[in-house]
């Protein structure tokens, strides 16, 4: 099965015989499952196995004590820099959290990854929501360290439309 999401968690580890393995999460808008490199796909594809990394893994299921985990064959990092749709990156924040030094932690992350694309802030109550399109001065670089600080910030469930 091939799927794909944002690593998290990464665990580096070395077996009994000396060959260095790791664990993560792949994390995607739903949810995550643990995602085993062992040492032969590890060794190919180490340096690309890395916090905030956006990859495609192709992978078998495991079962084993009554919990579902990926053993990892390859490891692909997509190439989107060539991407020519640039949608706004959607960050959603329910209103309890809205406070000023969250907000402005939130303005601080965006600043430290200044570019071309538009953010959009989406803020939640109850079962209202409203969008509202950031300044121009909070366009970001949409980047794997950039997603890393905002999930750190916001939480794991606040991006995404």
């Amino acid at each position: 099965m091939r799927v794909g999401g944002i690593l998290a968690s990464v665990n580096r580890r070395v077996n009994k015989n000396g060959m260095p393995w790791a664990s993560a999460q792949l994390e995607d808008l739903t949810g995550g499952i643990e995602v085993m490199f062992f040492p032969h796909t590890y060794s190919s594809y180490g340096a690309d196995i890395v916090d905030d990394a956006v990859v495609l893994v192709n992978a078998k299921v495991a079962v084993r004590d009554d919990r579902i985990a990926l053993i990892a064959n390859d490891l692909t990092v997509p190439d989107f820099s060539n991407a020519e749709v640039e949608r706004p990156l959607a960050v959603s924040l329910p209103t309890r959290q809205c406070t000023f030094d969250k907000v402005s932690a939130l303005k601080q992350v965006l600043a430290r990854h200044p570019g071309t694309s538009q953010v959009h802030l989406r803020l939640i109550s109850g079962d209202r929501i409203t969008t509202l399109a950031l300044d121009q001065s909070l366009r970001v670089t949409p980047s794997p360290a950039l997603m890393g600080d905002l999930k750190e910030l916001l939480g794991p469930g606040c991006l995404g439309s």
